[in-house]
């Protein structure tokens, strides 16, 4: 292990201070919350933000296409692009929930840091693999683990976490790019090449939810063959552009429907005509009916 224990204690009992409620905890730092759960869930669909996050206790698996991501106590997993993935926590319990905390990534403010690190150190190291994938964990060090404790220290003074979580974020930024997985994230963040064309497909299709998607469409809007494109965009995120779409797309109108929008509604601004298509693609990807939800 590449981080003190007691601190490791420090940082899960802060996890559990600010998790008083089962799922999301949002703090009052925009975009740095914690999730817990106190009791095993089946395999289901989520689409999760681009973030970091640091696993406190229990363990959940990941699925994305055909890989496998385990989150377990002590674990970075690192999410660059928002992923369409399934998850299932296998370790949890009353006693002993599952925990973790993450910090949604702010892309343009990750490549402000790079362009800071280039500045003093030149240009940015060899990855260590070309595996262009959207998704990575390396094993938690002291290096991230004291600023996340730092930046959940400040969440009981609004004035102080207003003011000081700016820079601790900046630190965690400066110290996931430098570490020796941080040559991938900073080799994405410097392409300007076919991964930076992906990332526009997908901000594409989260922007105009209510459009049809198309593969020729997307692949014409980022200037790519089709086949290409096709290729590269599962290599990224891996799932087709068009499972990537629609899982997106079931995503929001669940949102929606949770706020109390009809389905059919919910269905139509998501781009769904056919309330009959929409309820049948929302049962088949959920496993239950928009009205159940």
């Amino acid at each position: 292990m590449t981080y003190q224990q007691d601190q490791f204690k420090k940082f899960v009992d802060l996890m559990e201070q600010h998790s008083p409620q089962e799922g999301p905890n949002y703090s009052a730092i925009e975009n740095v919350g914690t999730f817990k759960a106190s009791t095993t869930q089946g395999r289901h669909p989520m689409v999760d933000p681009p973030a970091i996050w640091i696993v406190g206790q229990g363990k959940k698996t990941c699925y994305v296409g055909s890989r496998k991501y385990e989150y377990c106590a002590g674990n970075v997993v690192v999410m660059f692009y928002p992923m369409a993935v399934e998850y299932e926590i296998a370790e949890a319990s009353p006693d002993k929930p599952y925990l973790v905390a993450g910090v949604v990534i702010d892309l343009g403010r990750m490549a402000d840091v790079l362009l800071r690190i280039d500045r003093i150190e030149g240009g940015a190291p060899k990855p260590v693999s070309s595996d262009p994938s959207g998704i990575f964990s390396i094993p938690l060090n002291d290096n991230l683990l004291n600023p996340f404790i730092r930046l959940f220290e400040t969440l009981p003074d609004p004035r102080e976490a207003a003011f000081l979580s700016e820079s601790i974020i900046d630190e965690i930024y400066f110290h996931l790019l430098s570490n020796e997985r941080g040559g991938e994230l900073r080799h994405l963040l410097q392409q300007r090449g076919e991964i930076q064309r992906i990332s526009k497909a997908v901000q594409f299709i989260h922007q105009n939810l209510d459009q049809p998607v198309s593969v020729e469409g997307l692949a014409t809007m980022v200037h790519m063959g089709q086949t290409s494109f096709y290729e590269n965009f599962k290599r990224v995120m891996h799932i087709s552009p068009l499972q990537y779409a629609k899982s997106v797309k079931l995503h929001r109108a669940q949102t929606l429907i949770k706020e109390g929008k009809k389905a059919n509604e919910a269905g139509y601004l998501v781009g769904y005509n056919s309330p009959a298509q929409f309820s049948r693609e929302y049962k088949r990807h959920f496993g239950f009916v928009p009205s159940q939800t």
